[in-house]
C-alpha cells in the first residue's frame, strides 16, 4: 500500500511544470521541502569559517527558494545541479557581505574550511585529534602549509584593544603564500593557492568568455573550432580569448599587489581613506528563550535590506508582544515556551529572535510579502488557544499584539522597516491586543516604486 501511495506522488518535473503554470505557494513549498537536503549538504562545505550552521542553512535556504522560483524545467538541466550552484552562491554572498574585521583571501578561507572538515573526519576515524602531518597528507598539502594556515586563523580573531601585544610583536593577520604549497604538484610547479585563485578568476568571467577559455585550454581546440562550436565568428572568438586572458592576468597582478601591500594590522586601512569593516556582531542569546537577541535581528535585517534592494526581492518583519496587564512581568518559562512555539511555526529560513521587554519577539521573513498576514493570524490563534499553565500557572491564558511591516512598501531601509513594525505593535496594543496591525505604506520613492513592480 505504501508503495502504491509513493508511486502516485507527482515527479519533480511534474511539480515544476504545475508550479510554472500556476505559481501556487503550496507547490512551491512542496518543491522546497523535497530539496531541503541540498542546503544541508552545501552548508557543510562552508563549516569552519566562523559562522554558525544555523546561519549558513538560513542563507542556503534563500538560495534554494531562488532556484525554485527561477528554474526552467524545459532547459533539460537537473534541478539538483542548478540549485546547488545557487545555494553555494547565496552562502558565499552572505560570507562576503558580513565580512570580518580582518579579512582573509578567498583561497585561505577555502583551505581553512577544508582543514576543518578533514580534522573532524580524522578525529572520528582515529579516535583522537589528528596531527598536522596527518591532515596535510589527506589534503595533499605540506605540514608547514597546515601550520601556517592554522596560525593565520588564530591571528584573525578579534581581541580587546587593551590586550597586551605578544612578546614577539607578531600581531599581524598576513599569511606567507610561499609556505602554502601542494605536496605533489612538482611537475606543474603550481601552488595550490594559485589553482584556487585561477578558478575564482575564471568564475568571474562572462559565460561566453568562460566557454572560450575552457575550450582553448581544457579541450585543446583552436580558435576556428571554438568559433564553430559556439556559433560565432573566428575574429570574435579571438577577441574573447584575448580579453579573457587579459582579465585573468589582471586578477593575478591585483592579487600580487594586494599581498605586497598587506599590512600586519588593520589600522592602516583607515589611513588610506578606506572605511574600516565593522566588527562582527556577537550572536548573544536570550537567557530565557535561547533565541538570538536584538543585535542579531538588526544585523540580519540590515543584510536582508541590502539583498532585497540589490535583486530586488520582498521580505517582511513581524513583531510579537505578549499582552500583559499593568505591572505584570512575563515569566522566563513563558518566554521560552512562546519562543519555541514561534520557532516551530516558522520556516527554516526565517530568523526568530527574542527582544526586550520580556515577552517580545521578532520574526524576519525573507521572500515573504502579503502572505505574512496568514502566518500572523495563525500565530494569534495558536497563542490564544494554547494552555500555558505549565509555563505560567498563575495565568494559563495569554494573547498577543502583532505588528508587521513589508519591504519596500512600508520602508526602504532596515531602520524604517523596524520603526514601522514597532509602531504597528503599539497600535495593536492600543486597540486592546490579540490582533494584528499592518504598518501604513511609506511615501513611495522612485527606488521603492521600482522594487514593488
Amino acid at each position: 500500500m505504501a508503495d502504491q501511495v509513493r508511486n502516485e506522488e507527482p515527479s519533480v518535473e511534474e511539480l515544476f511544470r504545475q508550479y510554472a503554470a500556476s505559481r501556487q505557494l503550496p507547490l512551491r513549498d512542496q518543491l522546497i521541502g523535497r530539496h531541503a537536503y541540498l542546503v544541508e549538504v552545501v552548508a557543510r562545505k562552508f563549516a569552519g569559517l566562523g559562522e554558525s550552521p544555523e546561519d549558513l542553512v538560513q542563507e542556503g535556504t534563500l538560495g534554494l527558494i531562488n532556484a525554485v522560483d527561477m528554474f526552467d524545467v524545459n532547459r533539460g538541466v537537473k534541478f539538483a545541479t542548478y540549485a546547488t550552484h545557487l545555494i553555494a552562491g547565496q552562502i558565499q554572498h552572505y560570507l562576503r557581505d558580513k565580512g570580518k574585521l580582518i579579512r582573509q583571501p578567498a583561497w585561505v578561507q577555502e583551505l581553512l574550511a577544508k582543514i576543518t572538515r578533514v580534522t573532524e573526519a580524522l578525529t572520528q576515524e582515529l579516535g583522537r585529534a589528528p596531527s598536522h602531518a596527518e591532515v596535510a597528507e589527506r589534503l595533499n598539502l605540506t605540514e608547514e602549509a597546515v601550520a601556517e594556515l592554522l596560525k593565520a586563523r588564530e591571528r584573525t580573531k578579534v581581541t580587546s584593544l587593551d590586550a597586551q601585544a605578544e612578546a614577539d610583536g607578531d600581531t599581524g593577520a598576513t599569511i606567507s603564500p610561499e609556505k602554502i604549497r601542494s605536496a605533489h604538484l612538482v611537475s606543474l610547479q603550481l601552488p595550490i593557492e594559485d589553482k584556487i585563485m585561477l578558478q575564482e578568476a575564471i568564475d568571474k568571467l562572462k559565460d561566453l568568455e568562460r566557454k572560450v577559455v575552457r575550450y582553448f585550454f581544457y579541450y585543446d581546440l583552436n580558435q576556428t573550432e571554438i568559433a564553430r562550436k559556439l556559433g560565432i565568428s573566428v575574429n570574435y572568438a579571438s577577441y574573447l580569448l584575448r580579453g579573457s586572458l587579459g582579465k585573468l592576468r589582471a586578477a593575478f597582478e591585483h592579487q600580487a599587489q594586494a599581498e605586497q601591500q598587506a599590512e600586519p594590522q588593520a589600522v592602516p586601512a583607515v589611513a588610506r581613506g578606506r572605511r574600516p569593516l565593522a566588527a562582527p556582531v556577537v550572536r548573544a542569546t536570550d537567557s530565557a528563550s535561547g533565541l538570538p537577541g536584538e543585535a542579531y535581528l538588526r544585523e540580519r535585517l540590515s543584510l536582508e535590506a541590502e539583498r532585497a534592494s540589490r535583486y530586488p526581492q520582498q521580505f517582511s518583519l513581524l513583531l510579537v508582544q505578549l499582552d500583559t496587564r499593568r505591572g505584570m512581568v512575563v515569566p522566563p518559562a513563558l518566554t521560552a515556551a512562546v519562543g519555541a512555539l514561534l520557532r516551530r511555526s516558522s520556516r527554516a529560513v526565517d530568523v526568530v529572535t527574542a527582544l526586550s521587554p520580556a515577552g517580545c519577539f521578532g520574526l524576519l521573513l525573507p521572500h515573504t510579502g502579503k502572505e505574512t498576514r496568514v502566518l500572523a493570524e495563525r500565530l494569534l490563534t495558536r497563542i490564544s488557544s494554547t494552555d500555558w499553565s505549565s509555563a505560567c500557572p498563575a495565568q494559563p491564558c495569554w494573547t498577543a499584539s502583532l505588528g508587521c511591516a513589508l519591504f519596500p512598501q512600508d520602508g526602504s531601509t532596515d531602520q524604517a522597516i523596524l520603526a514601522a513594525a514597532q509602531k504597528a505593535v503599539q497600535d495593536s496594543q492600543q486597540a486592546g491586543g490579540n490582533c494584528l496591525t499592518a504598518a501604513p505604506p511609506a511615501p513611495r520613492t522612485r527606488s521603492a516604486a521600482a522594487l514593488s513592480r
